[in-house]
């Protein structure tokens, strides 16, 4: 067996196929690359078991044959290779030869049939996206994810499809973030599924290029499916039953003040540098045209912001968790943002003004 490609056409399919490979692995199978070469087209695939990324390259000379090789391996050397190297792979019984100009590589390989594969069954469901809008929603969302959370469904973003709507939701139990964008599919019953959050990571990675460019999502019972051009994504989604959520984001919150975003951020970073990694709590007091932050440590040290602002209602005084605040106000897209507050020691909510497919909340906290 052997394979042609030039090196220009080769990494950009190495880095991202192998972004999904992990470092360290349970099966040793799972530290390589799958490569299938069939009349002229050559298909890359890495995996974790949980995520699978495949990318056809065609236009390459060679003969029928797949093999697997170490995904890292293989990287790092077509990362050396000069921009215009040609890269030629030949079969050598267990091993394969990885050659181009004067350079030489041989490297072990391991039986392609034992390579696990994701076998999804039937889709259900399908439907067209572009690749902006999916990405706005991640972006909108995936800070709030939890990390390593014994609650493991909170550690991804729940994908809910009502009425032509795609809806991500994503909450660590103490901020939750939710956007939503139309799409052309319209279903009788809602359709909830919750992607990991190492999927979420490699989507993002999978969606980096053309914003125009129109993605097809593809969903069956146990499996979520993105597909590009050559490009194929597919996940295993989390087993478990997502938070109840509707009810907290519907209540009424009597106090709504408009912000800059800039001044607002800016007003929290100073802040929190007299917070420590442990607690970031922050107090919040509303006044007569005024907004006054507070931060303290265990040291007895003091920071104090004031701003100026529209507010004529009763006295406030709410803490919160400054770094939560701060990357929702980060991800709003506009010159001004909208603070709903619940009151006393209640809940916040940010939002963009005019503007509903978006919301942001953060739970108080006890200063």
């Amino acid at each position: 067996m052997h394979i042609k490609i030039e090196r220009e056409k080769l990494l950009p399919t190495l880095n991202l196929v192998c972004s999904v490979v992990e470092k360290r692995q349970t099966l040793p199978i799972l530290a390589n690359l799958y490569l299938n070469y069939e009349n002229g087209t050559l298909n890359i695939v890495g995996t974790d078991i949980e995520v699978e990324i495949s990318q056809i390259i065609g236009g390459i000379e060679g003969d029928n044959g797949s093999f697997t090789v170490s995904a890292r391996k293989l990287l790092d050397i077509c990362r050396m290779l000069p921009g215009n190297a040609v890269i030629n792979f030949k079969m050598d019984n267990d091993k394969v030869v990885i050659s181009s100009g004067r350079s030489r590589y041989t490297l072990k390989v391991l039986e392609a049939n034992d390579f696990p594969r994701i076998e999804a069954g039937n889709w259900e469901e399908r439907f067209k996206i572009h690749q902006n809008s999916l990405k706005t929603l991640l972006d909108n969302t995936s800070f709030a994810m939890a990390v390593q959370d014994v609650r493991y469904y909170l550690n991804g973003i729940l994908f809910e499809i009502k009425s032509r709507r795609l809806r991500a939701i994503a909450t660590d139990g103490h901020r939750l973030a939710q956007s939503d964008v139309e799409i052309e599919l319209d279903i009788d019953d809602v359709r909830q599924l919750i992607v990991p959050r190492k999927a979420i990571a490699e989507i993002s990675r999978f969606l980096d290029g053309d914003g125009d460019a129109e993605l097809t999502v593809e969903i069956s019972k146990n499996h979520l499916k993105l597909s590009k051009d050559n490009t194929v994504l597919i996940t295993k989604l989390i087993d478990g039953k997502f938070p109840e959520f509707k009810g907290v984001l519907e209540t009424e919150l009597g106090i709504v003040i408009q912000l800059n975003r800039s001044e607002f951020i800016e007003m929290l970073t100073r802040v929190a540098v007299l917070t420590t990694d442990r607690f970031k709590g922050v107090r919040i007091n509303l006044d007569k045209n005024q907004m006054m932050v507070t931060a303290n440590n265990p040291e007895q040290e003091e920071a104090v912001e004031e701003m100026v602002m529209d507010y004529n209602g009763d006295k406030v005084e709410t803490g919160y968790n400054v770094s939560y605040l701060i990357d929702a106000a980060r991800v709003v897209n506009g010159e001004n943002i909208e603070v709903h507050l619940q009151g006393n020691d209640g809940i916040c909510i940010v939002r963009q003004p005019n503007e509903q497919n978006s919301t942001w909340l953060v739970m108080p906290m006890r200063i």
